[in-house]
């Protein structure tokens, strides 16, 4: 096996940890889900939390690309977000079938976003010519850059 090393902001490296963040997010869908009738609303209200968080996350990474379409991006994760929340209300008031429906559906829209995901890798620019954004954007330049003294 051949462990690549990427520069800390390199579209490729940032992508991937999107993607990864994106499954689990996928798996603790179906997780959730599958829970009973009685832990499904304490879960589902866990679920939207999660998604809230790796959508800030996401957009983080996306500004540090330089992703054109962030602006558009953001506006959907707004949509999906107040969607969540509004459903939010009528399953911790029982209806878990709605609940279930909504996180099928949440599952289809992560699907979509992948593709967002790989646009954005496909046209960042390379990672020296990058434009950083933010102070969040340039902290992720440090991430992984530190190495631990050898003993």
């Amino acid at each position: 096996m051949t462990i690549r090393h990427h520069h800390p902001a390199s579209p490729h490296a940032i992508c991937a940890a999107i993607r990864h963040a994106r499954k689990a997010l996928c798996q603790r869908l179906d997780e959730a889900a599958a829970l009973a009738d009685e832990h499904f609303p304490r879960s589902f209200t866990s679920i939207v939390a999660a998604v809230e968080a790796g959508f800030r996350h996401e957009e983080l990474m996306m500004e540090t690309l330089g992703y054109e379409r962030l602006r558009e991006h953001i506006e959907e994760n707004a949509v999906i977000l107040s969607a969540l929340h509004r459903v939010m209300a009528q399953v911790e008031h029982g209806d878990c079938t709605l609940g279930r429906q909504v996180l099928g559906a949440l599952r289809d829209v992560m699907a979509l976003h992948r593709l967002s995901t790989d646009l954005a890798a496909a046209t960042a620019p390379h990672p020296s010519a990058l434009r950083l954004h933010g102070q969040a954007a340039r902290a992720t330049l440090h991430v992984g850059t530190h190495r631990r003294p050898v003993h």
